[in-house]
């Protein structure tokens, strides 16, 4: 059924790995880069821009996605331990698979929480998106053609704990760290508008817990001009668990018995990347770009990070 039913891929429109508020390891970049962790307050902004890759299965053809968007956030000191943040922003994303294409525009609202004690660092986040979906469909075989286009409703809610230890002498830190994450994805029912092939397509809902061990290293060094320059890198192993497949319950509009198309599974163990160069400006100013990365075995997202933070 797969030349007739919907790519379950597009369908869903966005999982967990598509949502750039909160990276992989609990909080964003941007949050936990303290160039002047004495800060009462600061202010940042990050543009971010991804390219994503699922390979298909069970005859379901693969999906590309690239994804362009902004979060701004700002946090305070609660006291010398306790940092308390919010963050919102907005992306776009634009799909494509074979014989379907469409694009999903998601809006971001979270908070975050970041505590420092001696070497041992607690970073807290949660995240709620807001999507919206639209598809096209392409049928054409043995005279028959069809146009089906949809436009479906979905949220997801993400929640992170992370652990770190920091490790190093002077300018140089080395950190490894834990976290623990949950992803929940729901897409409401929606019906395409179209011809003979024109589908009604059940709601569909995905929950996982994830965990990602690793190690990040940092280099800080001070220029004449006063300027200060941060080259950092980070890797890590995350593990998703619960159900990784995806089947969505279709029918056609016209009428006869409703069917399952089953769809890529998500990556039960992948390989997280981060790398990037933050610049110090001036006592208060940061400019920084990044490198944000998951691969897995059926799955590949690579996103490119440009961040602004001020201090006050």
């Amino acid at each position: 059924m797969q030349q007739m039913g919907g790519s379950p891929g597009l369908l869903v429109g966005l999982d967990q790995r598509e949502t750039p508020v909160l990276a992989a390891n609990g909080v964003p970049s941007e949050a936990r880069n303290l160039n002047d962790p004495n800060a009462r307050g600061r202010l940042w902004l990050q543009g971010i821009g991804g390219y994503g890759k699922l390979d298909g299965e069970h005859g379901s053809s693969g999906l590309e996605q690239r994804t362009k968007g902004s979060v701004l956030g700002a946090d305070w000191a609660l006291d010398s331990a306790w940092r308390l943040g919010v963050l919102g922003g907005y992306s776009k994303t634009e799909l494509d698979a074979t014989g379907v294409d469409g694009n999903v525009e998601s809006w971001h609202a979270g908070v975050y929480a970041l505590h420092q004690n001696g070497p041992i660092s607690l970073r807290l986040g949660a995240a709620y998106s807001g999507h919206h979906g639209e598809s096209k469909r392409t049928i054409a075989f043995n005279g028959f053609s069809d146009r089906p286009k949809g436009g479906y409703d979905a949220d997801s809610q993400q929640a992170f704990a992370e652990l770190g230890y920091a490790m190093g002498s002077g300018r140089f830190s080395a950190e490894p760290f834990a976290s623990l994450g949950y992803q929940r994805y729901h897409r409401d029912s929606y019906q395409e508008k179209g011809g003979a092939a024109a589908l009604q397509v059940d709601s569909q809902t995905q929950d996982n817990f994830s965990s990602t061990f690793g190690l990040r290293l940092a280099r800080l060094s001070s220029l004449d001009n006063g300027m200060s320059v941060t080259p950092r890198m980070a890797a890590g192993w995350k593990h998703t668990y619960g159900d990784v497949s995806s089947s969505t319950r279709q029918a056609f509009v016209v009428g006869g018995t409703a069917f399952s198309v089953d769809g890529s599974s998500l990556d039960r163990d992948s390989l997280v990347l981060e790398a990037g160069l933050d610049v110090g400006i001036s006592a208060r100013h940061t400019l920084g770009v990044g490198y944000s990365g998951e691969i897995g075995s059926d799955s590949r997202n690579h996103g490119l990070i440009g961040n602004w933070q001020m201090s006050f």
